[in-house]
């Protein structure tokens, strides 16, 4: 029986009705966060200042500025509100029986395997990057130097403990846990590219994003067919050995012969994850072909009103942060 007009009018309003919190959610987490962060930044050079008055000289004052942005702390701190109110809000159980669903068993081979695509989307990055440097420098303009300045300090505990370890798994309870979850309803597919988008989005940078966003998709995938304890595991191998590990590494090499011996892996991973997913393709097309995204529930999420003003809020952030990186050769 076919719905009339005002049935297809109802049912998605409906369903931007049932989409819209997930916008909201992310953005009351993406407040709580960045107001953490600064009252805690803010409340560490009080303290400080309080403790050097009234002999502290102008460069003290600059090392504590310096100390208070780069530490980790407020992070933990945001982390801790935000998943305080997530377990209030949905209870014990969202956690135990949603969040951390159990799927079939992660062998060996397999986690082998996403490893080295989830690894690959880094080479994919780091092209990304290489050709975007490269426009910019026909303008005498450069992105390499705001991106050192986000890297993370591999002697800051605190932002060592934050970037490896409580980061991927806060951002893996969030975006594969209660948004991808919330999603599942409207299928499997449907939840892992949204979810994954978001989260490209949530990073709000524009050189991030779409890494961020490809490798969400793979996360995703884990999430829903094994378990979002693995995800958590992808995430936190992605974070130590390319932001920290890596770096303790090759710390006595000159930068450049780091770059290169940096680029020559994540290429060997990319080559391996290429043939994989051709020797994978037929279980990928079964896979992709036994459920359909339907472009109803895609409008639906993506007008919804707590998706739109998430869309405009991130989307701002990440031109401004963009504007930041880019500085003159």
């Amino acid at each position: 029986m076919e719905m009339t007009w005002q049935q297809w009018k109802a049912m998605k309003k409906e369903l931007r009705r049932r989409f819209s919190p997930t916008g909201w959610t992310l953005l009351v987490y993406y407040v709580i966060m960045n107001v953490a962060v600064i009252a805690w930044m803010v409340a560490e050079m009080i303290l400080s200042m309080i403790r050097i008055f009234p002999t502290g000289s102008p460069d003290d004052l600059e090392q504590i500025a310096m100390g208070a942005a780069e530490s980790g702390w407020g992070y933990f701190l945001a982390i801790a509100i935000g998943l305080l109110i997530l377990l209030l809000w949905k209870k014990p159980a969202f956690f135990r029986y949603e969040i951390f669903a159990k799927g079939k068993p992660m062998k060996a081979g397999a986690f082998f395997g996403i490893l080295c695509v989830f690894m690959g989307g880094q080479f994919l990055s780091q092209m990304m990057i290489s050709a975007t440097e490269l426009i910019l420098n026909f303008f005498d303009l450069t992105i390499i130097n705001g991106l050192e300045a986000l890297s993370v300090d591999p002697d800051n505990f605190s932002m060592f403990l934050y970037a490896g370890i409580l980061a991927p798994v806060a951002e893996e309870i969030l975006f594969r846990g209660l948004v991808l979850r919330s999603l599942m309803p409207f299928g499997k597919r449907f939840a892992i590219f949204c979810s994954a988008f978001t989260f490209g989005l949530f990073h709000g940078n524009l050189v991030q994003a779409p890494f961020a966003f490809l490798v969400g998709l793979v996360l995703g995938y884990v999430a829903v067919e094994y378990n979002v304890c693995w995800a958590m595991l992808l995430h936190m191998i992605n974070n130590l050995v390319v932001a920290d590990i890596f770096a303790r590494l090759t710390s006595g090499l000159p930068e450049m012969a780091a770059g290169v011996i940096l680029s020559v892996l994540l290429f060997a991973f990319a080559v391996a994850a290429l043939v994989i997913l051709i020797s994978k393709r037929t279980a990928i097309r079964e896979w992709r072909s036994s459920e359909v995204i339907h472009r109803t529930y895609l409008s639906c999420f993506f007008s919804s009103l707590g998706m739109i003003v998430f869309l405009i809020v991130m989307g701002l952030m990440m031109v401004y942060s963009f504007t930041l990186l880019i500085t003159p050769i």
